[in-house]
């Protein structure tokens, strides 16, 4: 530049005092932007593409792959839309945790793991139990983003759970039931398949401390689906909770219960997993008034849902899977926060609530389990769909 700049004479000007601090402030200034370090934002997926013959890959062998991806890829929609808003920088880095407590533990000492402002992952519960151990000890915050175990099994006080757990799950509904239904009469009905009580049992304990809400069990193999009427009452609303999952069960009572409709006022809770059973008829489920509780809900109709799916696939050519929205939506939640409070975002996560296209996000914070998600959805079918009530 020098070599090729006009031959001058220069005049030497002694700058005043007002220039000089202007100038001393600009260059402080100048230099304090340019020193302030990038947020580390490190995912730990299971991609597992190690595992991955080529040659001969199937789809089902890629379904932990395309989880991987789909939400690596809606993270990255989410924190490039806020770098593009906003002055921070992010550093965005990506870890295969091969979905194996071995390689948990390696990535665990990995320099760029060490120096992450924060960890999202792993996403199953053995990855969570073996990087919780080292979260901890690092003072580390890492997100669950996925896994619904209850945070106590973790025992990590540096760990935020988005997903909730079974017993939030029951305490939601039950919740619903006293301040929404206002029953007469509850009445749970268990199939006598084992998994139900992971539900029954904290619903039990739940709703009998609501001592003006009349409460019985029945099991079915006792009872027979011919003799349900008789645990209801013909005067005022039975609720009617079903903690089971079982094809066989859900179908013959449902049937049963819409049979009741006629003689009985009938409302039915179901178990969360409702959402995901293919065989449940909308339209017997419409009529005894089903309900369920619900981490998450895609409204595709919804200007913001509709705008995100229309830029996936212009970015990457395919359909957003749940998992896409859902790393669109922890990403933005943590970027924002991450870009608007800087280093210290940690002191501002129970503060901000975030309204996302699939995932609400508030958490609440317990002092030895970490972070939770209080945000649940209340889904009730209607219109031969399932819909947000609450």
């Amino acid at each position: 530049m020098a070599a090729c700049s006009p031959k001058t004479t220069p005049v030497k000007k002694t700058p005043s005092t007002s220039e000089k601090e202007h100038k001393d402030s600009e260059g402080e200034s100048a230099k304090e932007k340019k020193e302030k370090p990038p947020m580390v934002v490190s995912l730990v997926l299971p991609f597992e593409l190690d595992l991955i013959n080529y040659k001969t890959v199937q789809l089902k062998d890629l379904s932990k792959a395309e989880l991987a991806l789909d939400f690596y890829q809606g993270y990255k929609m989410a924190i490039d839309s806020i770098a593009s808003r906003y002055p921070a920088k992010f550093k965005f880095q990506i870890y295969d945790s091969k979905d194996n407590v071995s390689q948990a533990n390696v990535l665990a000492s990995k320099l760029g793991i060490i120096n992450s402002d924060l960890i999202v992952g792993p996403v199953f519960p053995n990855g969570i139990s073996a990087f919780s151990v080292h979260s901890k000890a690092m003072k580390k915050l890492m997100v669950s983003p996925l896994a619904a175990a209850s945070a106590d099994t973790f025992n990590n006080p540096y760990l935020i759970s988005i997903n909730n757990s079974l017993e939030q799950h029951v305490d939601k509904a039950v919740s619903f039931i006293r301040q929404n239904l206002k029953p007469k009469n509850v009445v749970l009905i268990r199939s006598g398949q084992a998994d139900e009580y992971k539900y029954a049992v904290p619903f039990k304990k739940a709703i009998q401390q609501n001592p003006y809400i009349s409460f019985s069990e029945i099991g079915i193999k006792a009872v027979g689906y011919e003799n349900v009427f008789k645990s209801l009452t013909p005067v005022g609303l039975n609720v009617i909770v079903l903690p089971s999952t079982d094809r066989n069960f859900l179908l013959s009572i449902s049937r049963e219960l819409e049979k009741l409709t006629s003689n009985f006022q009938i409302a039915v809770i179901g178990h969360p997993s409702w959402e995901k059973l293919q065989f449940l008829e909308a339209n017997t489920m419409q009529n005894i008034n089903a309900y369920i509780t619900s981490s998450s809900k895609i409204d595709y109709k919804d200007a913001r849902a509709d705008e995100f799916v229309k830029q996936y696939r212009k970015k990457f050519t395919l359909e957003p899977s749940e998992y896409a929205f859902k790393g669109f939506d922890i990403g933005y939640f943590f970027s924002k926060l991450m870009a608007e409070k800087g280093k210290d975002f940690s002191n501002y996560l129970t503060k901000e609530k975030y309204n996302g296209l699939h995932n609400n996000i508030h958490l609440a914070k317990d002092a030895q389990y970490g972070y939770y998600n209080k945000e649940l959805l209340i889904l009730k079918y209607s219109d031969f769909q399932l819909k947000k009530v609450d």
